[in-house]
């Protein structure tokens, strides 16, 4: 029996929502009243249409209908709700479930949109209609008469048909302005070939954002779903439905995930703005429409490239003797068009090709022509082929070219010039390539220390990253964080490559001087962070949560008094024998048991897949049956 409070309650809660109401009282699943046959995609939820049956049915029992206007009005219904809720002790039971849960007072963001949106009709909030059912949603506006998937094709179409001319343009303007090349009409068959070549290799980075554009979403919506589910990153009823034959369906249903299920979601707001609503609402879809906006830096990068290629096709004999520095300013390009072409390439198979992609490479083709104009002037002018060979690995490498300048500057200067290395650099980190260091610098993500900070939910949506191989990323920042740097400079890489041990008067190595466990990989001069990581390393440890498994926080905190001889006293003894200090071990571990930022790291580890246990064979009972019976 529920209290004649809640019915009170609910009566106060439910007035003003049902004089406002126009289709209450008809027939759930007719023309005129509440019908999830009425969505456009998925399914309407099944609670918001349990609410609905069930007001049906108060309504139903209500005396008279409402009469009057305003206040006056509201509280005269207000009193015949109240009366019915009084004796219909299962509708007050049912409505309070579904209204208020484990609360104890309804919540308005619990009612169905068209009874919690403004009064007088209209159009309610979260894309649903006057009637309850959810508006359409096809990821953008479409010509009226054409089919959902015609519009989209034509687009397609229509942007392959500007960047042909837009590298026909540079082609008709270079012919205009410059023809012959250098006094010398080529051969009809090789200037064709050349032609060819400019607008393949100008083509072929916009045409894979065109093809990408034609791939349909797949699975994307569930997967982002599970991976916010197993790193709990918030609690389950405020995150997506997970799908229902996954593990994190039950604790998402016993936390009230489905009063909170089509309402206004901050995950699923982040996932429509970079895949479209199209993609959540069915699970796939033919993702973002194509917009003139959103293909201007594609348009961009194919007119540079365009640009660029024919003059370097312009006169192929770079190639072979390179003698001036238009020519090694032609290998600076290649070299950067190699790196731009794999990028974007690896990008189209792990669908993760956006507009920025191109205005990446447009920044790094600009960035590399002047890198390697720079260089030019303190290259060995009496060998231009060393000189194209490292214009070529600048294009690729552009750190390197800003590194050797910097490196000359400050030898010239003789004045320390700032670095642009980090302490911390990213490309220490296991498992992270040059590729994924260049993809997670376009979202900001320059060091271990804005990886071990950055938002998980952004980083997921924004580079496609596998989600267990970013986990561990982030997991081998935390502890390097807390360790020292490694050698970052070309002289203390050198000093420590030629470092020796400390030796005593007889010449001999002072034993103890050096971590024995390190020993081959580190020398006496490394950093003492090279030491370090190399000898957890040695010890099967390179993560913060590895560290934390090999030595339990309960075991090892500073605050906890180990017995003289016991197992964990002579384990830190024999660690500290092999280049461990027992203080520095013990504070690290106490820093990282409080780190908060590990939490997604946990849960992803531990609500993942678990370990097949064999079960145990049943034992088989043979029951005999004593001799002379039967």
């Amino acid at each position: 029996m529920h209290s004649p409070q809640h019915a009170r309650d609910l009566a106060k809660f439910l007035a003003p929502a049902l004089e406002n109401a126009r289709d209450v009282a008809a027939e759930p699943g007719s023309p005129d009243g509440c019908s999830c046959e009425t969505v456009v995609g998925p399914a309407e939820p099944a609670v918001d249409f349990a609410i609905r049956l069930e007001l049906h049915e108060v309504w139903k029992k209500v005396p008279s209908r409402r009469e009057g206007a305003g206040e006056r009005a509201t509280g005269k219904l207000s009193d015949r709700l109240t009366e019915v809720l009084e004796s219909d002790d299962h509708a007050v039971g049912v409505l309070w479930a579904l209204l208020a849960g484990r609360g104890d007072q309804p919540r308005a963001d619990a009612l169905p949109e068209p009874l919690a949106g403004p009064p007088g009709g209209g159009s309610a909030p979260g894309g649903l209609s006057a009637h309850g059912g959810r508006k359409a949603s096809g990821g953008g506006s479409r010509p009226p008469g054409l089919p959902r998937k015609t519009a989209p094709g034509l687009r397609r179409v229509w942007a392959n048909l500007c960047m042909n001319a837009i590298v026909a343009l540079v082609l008709v303007l270079a012919w205009w302005l410059a023809w012959p090349p250098l006094q010398v009409r080529p051969q009809a068959g090789v200037l064709s070939l050349e032609v060819f070549a400019v607008w393949s290799l100008s083509f072929l980075p916009g045409w894979l954002y065109i093809r990408f554009l034609g791939q349909r979403a797949g699975a994307l919506w569930d997967e982002y779903v599970l991976n916010l589910h197993r790193l709990r990153w918030d609690n389950p009823r405020h995150l997506p439905k997970p799908p229902a034959n996954s593990d994190f369906y039950a604790e998402w249903l016993g936390d009230g995930g489905p009063l909170l299920a089509h309402r206004s979601n901050i995950y699923q707001q982040k996932f429509d703005a970079y895949y479209g609503k199209s993609v959540s609402r069915s699970g796939h879809g033919e993702g973002p429409p194509v917009r003139i906006e959103a293909l201007f830096p594609v348009f961009l990068t194919t007119a540079a490239l365009a640009v660029c290629w024919t003059a370097v096709l312009w006169s192929p004999r770079f190639t072979s003797a390179p003698a001036s520095f238009w020519d090694v300013l032609k290998f600076g390009f290649l070299g950067a068009y190699s790196f731009i072409l794999q990028m974007l390439v690896r990008r189209f198979f792990q669908s993760d090709l956006r507009p920025a992609a191109y205005a990446n490479a447009l920044l790094r083709l600009i960035v590399v022509l002047i890198l390697v104009a720079a260089l030019y002037q303190i290259l060995p002018h009496d060998n231009p082929r060393s000189a194209a060979a490292i214009a070529f690995v600048i294009g690729f490498f552009p750190l390197a070219g800003m590194q050797a300048i910097q490196r000359f500057a400050a030898t010239a200067l003789r004045v320390v010039v700032p670095s642009l290395n980090p302490p911390y650099p990213l490309n220490q980190i296991d498992g992270l390539s040059v590729w994924y260091e260049a993809r997670l610098l376009e979202e900001g993500i320059e060091d271990m220390q804005s990886l071990a900070t950055a938002n998980f939910v952004d980083v997921i949506l924004h580079t496609r990253v596998p989600v267990g191989r970013l986990v561990d990323w982030v997991d081998q920042a935390h502890l390097y964080l807390h360790l020292d740097r490694l050698e970052g400079t070309w002289r203390e890489r050198k000093h420590a490559k030629t470092g020796t041990k400390p030796q005593n008067s007889n010449g001999q190595p002072q034993p103890g001087a050096f971590p024995s466990i390190a020993q081959g990989s580190v020398t006496e001069s490394s950093r003492a962070g090279s030491k370090t990581r190399t000898a957890l390393r040695q010890l099967g440890i390179r993560r913060a949560t590895d560290l934390l498994k090999a030595f339990p926080p309960d075991c090892l905190d500073p605050g906890h008094e180990l017995a003289p001889r016991s197992t964990w006293q002579k384990y830190l003894t024999d660690i500290a024998g092999g280049g461990l200090d027992q203080a520095q071990l013990r504070t690290i571990v106490r820093v990282l048991d409080n780190e908060p930022s590990l939490a997604p790291v946990w849960n992803w580890q531990e609500r993942g897949v678990r370990r097949y246990v064999q079960p145990a064979p049943d034992l088989l009972v043979v029951t005999t049956q004593p001799a002379g019976i039967g």
